[in-house]
């Protein structure tokens, strides 16, 4: 209907809703039968909206604008946590975001990166100076900071090291290299965010001592001189590729490995918008890595390691198809609302098991479908445990502003039609409304 009333040219409108023009006809009829109304007046090629078909959509439209608050507030963020997305984000990183990054948030996320590069001391020090909201980082422990201003951690990739070596250099033929036979080679190293020197500390890890001939300096001059192959130093996943004819990259027969963090100041950035800007950048470095080093992937634990990252990021970022992708917070009325009403279900029945038996769909099938909504909403909605299925407190709250919008819309909606042909209250659809709200609020 929303298209209907833009363009009123049933192809078009087809396309915007990605799919057939038949499919729309159907969808409208069907829309006119569930109201009792004729909500738009068709020829073969083009629609228009009547006056019940206007009135319809404006109260539409308001309830999924009163949805999209109820999401902000109780999904999105509560008491200290940030409620609106900020349109601009100022992060810092110790790393050149990739541009897919920063075109993706702004797509799909509807947010702008506004990045600075910095070492990784720095970015702490610009991250505790209310210089920036944000910043993506690397540790080589579990993340440890103590910033006097409040931050949520976001870890992005389990970043294993290799090493880079001359194409000459007597150990550039093995697969695998150690660290005990490259004691004595020159190397070079940047410093990390608490001033510790990263190959320092990955000797240390190893039990062994760093090496004589260190030369510690940025991240961009380390890739020079790495590339002219004045010294050898450790790349990953998450760094650009060095990629020079007279480079080699080798793994590491001790398996050295960093993690890799988006750190934001919660009352800026909701926690459902970091955690998809952090599943954004893990996919970016997955699949550059693919690209620039798959033949690492011919190794079995480097094979491994990438089927565990991107299993990790499906499970915890939802990766489904670009056409399923989930909306971002300016796009939530996108929701399919079935999908809240399986979830009302859910609430009342106390569990998906009692739920399913109750709609007639399999267990499977209902857990997609609310799998489907926590990853639309960013944010989980239910706790599962061997006990049973619970709502969480935000979705409750949720739930019930919820079913006082859905009585207004069918109010306002049935209100509305002074001089249409009128319906009974019964047509509509019972939602169990007072059940349920009575239930959570109990």
């Amino acid at each position: 209907m929303d298209a209907v009333g833009q363009c009123g040219d049933l192809v078009e409108v087809a396309r915007r809703a990605g799919t057939r023009h038949g499919t729309v006809e159907r969808r409208l009829d069907r829309l006119d039968r569930a109201v009792g109304l004729p909500l738009t007046l068709r020829s073969r090629h083009t629609a228009r909206l009547t006056a019940a078909g206007t009135r319809m959509l404006i109260a539409g439209r308001r309830f999924f604008h009163q949805i999209d608050l109820a999401a902000r507030t109780h999904i999105f963020g509560h008491g200290s946590e940030a409620v609106e997305a900020p349109e601009v984000l100022s992060i810092a990183s110790t790393e050149p975001l990739l541009e897919e990054v920063v075109e993706d948030a702004a797509a799909s996320l509807g947010l702008l990166l506004s990045i600075r590069h910095e070492s990784p001391h720095q970015v702490a020090a610009q991250l505790a100076g209310y210089h920036v909201d944000a910043a993506y980082t690397w540790s080589l422990d579990s993340p440890r900071h103590s910033l006097e201003r409040a931050t949520r951690t976001y870890d992005v990739l389990d970043d294993p090291l290799w090493v880079i070596l001359p194409r000459d250099h007597p150990l550039a033929g093995r697969d695998k290299v150690s660290l005990v036979d490259l004691r004595e080679e020159a190397w070079v190293s940047e410093t990390g965010p608490s001033s510790e020197i990263l190959v320092a500390r990955v000797f240390q890890a190893a039990g062994l001592p760093a090496p004589a001939r260190l030369q510690v300096t940025g991240a961009s001059v380390a890739r020079g001189i790495l590339r002219r192959g004045d010294a050898i130093g450790l790349g990953s996943p998450t760094h650009p590729a060095v990629l020079e004819p007279s480079l080699v990259r080798r793994s590491l027969v001790e398996r050295p490995r960093r993690t890799t963090s988006l750190l934001v100041d919660p009352t800026i950035v909701p926690r459902a918008l970091a955690g998809r800007l952090a599943a954004l950048i893990a996919d970016s470095h997955l699949r550059r890595f693919v690209e620039h080093h798959r033949d690492l992937l011919d190794e079995r634990w480097w094979a491994q390691w990438y089927a565990e990252q991107t299993g990790h990021l499906a499970r915890c970022a939802g990766s489904v198809p670009e056409a399923d992708a989930p909306p971002g917070p300016a796009e939530v009325r996108k929701l399919d609302v079935e999908d809240l009403h399986l979830l009302q279900a859910v609430a009342r029945h106390g569990s998906i098991n009692r739920a399913a038996t109750v709609l007639s769909i399999s267990q499977s099938a209902l857990t997609r479908r609310i799998h489907r909504l926590e990853q639309a909403l960013g944010a989980r909605l239910l706790l599962r445990s061997p006990r049973g299925t619970s709502l969480t407190g935000p979705t409750r709250q949720f739930l019930v502003q919820l079913t006082r919008y859905e009585a207004e819309f069918r109010d306002a909606a049935i209100a509305g039609r002074t001089g249409d042909r009128q319906l009974p209250h019964s047509h509509w659809p019972a939602r169990h409304s007072a059940p349920v709200a009575a239930q959570l609020s109990g």
